[in-house]
């Protein structure tokens, strides 16, 4: 009975008990039964509580009754990734002063989970999802998969710099879900991510195919260019495959970004491209991309970091940009990193300055001595490999065999 459920949160809220409230009106009894919707009361004694009470009873019903279908649009939104209807969905929801005493707290919640992971604030997230597992202990089916989603996304949203650990994680609990009582099939692109994370190529292409379908079937445009971007960077690991039609591929996805007004995609889109063309050396490319893809990021995120790393690498490996200048932007990176406390970056910057530098002997020194323990403890098999390759022949070159031994071991164990 959502009268009863709408007069108890009132009542709290002015501070009065079951007997202040029915006093000269009902029992106390009775106002316990309305509360706990054991009886079916009069409209009259319903509108001289609500009287009383200061409150418009059928307005907060009407309100009461719709909060499911608001929140089932919020969550669409978030799926499709439509940030305006997201924005204002929770502006409506927040107004609503009893959504965090009603039986969809817990749905509410999650997807202020989900929401803050869309601002990449992580603290939050976290927070409400460990509330969310002490307090609702017993979630309906659906909530149960939502949580394990969220934790899902959770763990792999900061893919770049979080640990292995995390991917294997998010792959045990997004493999848990329930597909018949969830239906949002958009975890599959998640699982596709998170096995992209670990370097497992087969299962992730295997995913963001699934994922790409529903989100085709399901008419999201956004996400199934990501799906579909997914799937090309799986197979662009392939040396061997036509780079005009790979090119043409993404060329497509842009074009179809552009359509959408989604510059955020175009930029992955383009950044992606550019890898492509910078793993086969063509540098100048590869530099064109990330560039364009730079001009499309935020420029106080990690992301805008990231593409800015790239840019330089490639200009360096090219020969394409002045000393000075290449100089200027990675301590622009290093600073931004710092300001971002974030300690991937700042070795990578680090790094690269030195190289520009030319200060070969501090660059081994840092790898060994800095970067190459960061990139085994969070277990960055990529970055392992990459520089324990590097310090392995710079050892066999200066002739310290018994570093080349510990290298050795690093190369075949991955730690």
């Amino acid at each position: 009975m959502l009268e009863g459920e709408i007069i108890k949160f009132y009542r709290q809220k002015a501070g009065l008990t079951q007997e202040q409230l029915g006093k000269g009106i009902c029992t106390l009894s009775y106002v316990s039964k309305i509360e706990r919707g054991q009886t079916a009361c009069s409209s009259e004694i319903i509108t001289l509580l609500s009287e009383r009470l200061h409150i418009d009873i059928e307005k907060e019903i009407n309100r009461l009754e719709n909060i499911e279908n608001q929140l089932h649009r919020w969550h669409k939104a978030i799926i499709m990734r439509k940030l305006k209807d997201v924005e204002e969905t929770y502006n409506e929801l927040k107004k609503i002063p009893f959504i965090d005493f009603s039986q969809y707290a817990a749905f509410y919640q999650l997807l202020q989970a989900r929401y803050y992971i869309l601002k990449a604030d992580s603290e939050k997230t976290y927070a409400i999802l460990q509330y969310v597992e002490k307090d609702s202990p017993n979630l309906p089916p659906y909530e149960k998969n939502l949580l394990r989603h969220v934790w899902g996304i959770y763990y792999i949203c900061n893919c770049i710099t979080s640990k292995n650990e995390n991917h294997q994680k998010a792959i045990k609990i997004l493999r848990e879900i329930n597909k018949d009582e969830y239906g949002n099939l958009e975890y599959h692109y998640d699982l596709a991510l998170a096995y992209h994370c670990i370097d497992s190529k087969i299962m992730a292409y295997a995913y963001a195919e699934k994922a790409l379908r529903y989100f085709r079937e399901t008419n999201n445009s956004i996400m199934a260019i990501t799906a579909e971007s997914m799937m090309l960077l799986q197979i662009g690991n392939d040396m061997h495959l036509d780079l005009e039609e790979l090119a043409e591929s993404y060329q497509n996805l842009i074009y179809h970004s552009e359509l959408l007004h989604a510059p955020e995609k175009k930029g992955m889109l383009l950044n992606n491209l550019g890898y492509e063309y910078f793993k086969r050396k063509d540098y100048a490319v590869a530099h064109r991309f990330y560039k364009d893809a730079l001009h499309l990021a935020d420029n106080s995120s990690v992301i805008y970091i990231n593409r800015l790393y790239n840019c330089l690498e490639s200009s360096l490996e090219g020969k394409l940009l002045q000393k000075t200048v290449m100089l200027k932007k990675a301590q622009e990176g290093i600073f931004m990193a710092k300001k971002l406390k974030n300690r991937f970056y700042q070795l990578l910057f680090q790094l690269l300055i030195y190289r520009i530098e030319n200060k070969l002997d501090l660059y081994y020194n840092f790898i060994e001595k800095d970067a190459l323990p960061y990139f085994q403890s969070n277990e960055h098999t990529t970055f392992i490999n990459k520089f324990a390759k590097e310090l392995y022949n710079y050892y066999i070159e200066m002739k310290q065999h018994e570093k080349v031994v510990q290298i050795s071991k690093i190369l075949i164990h991955g730690k």
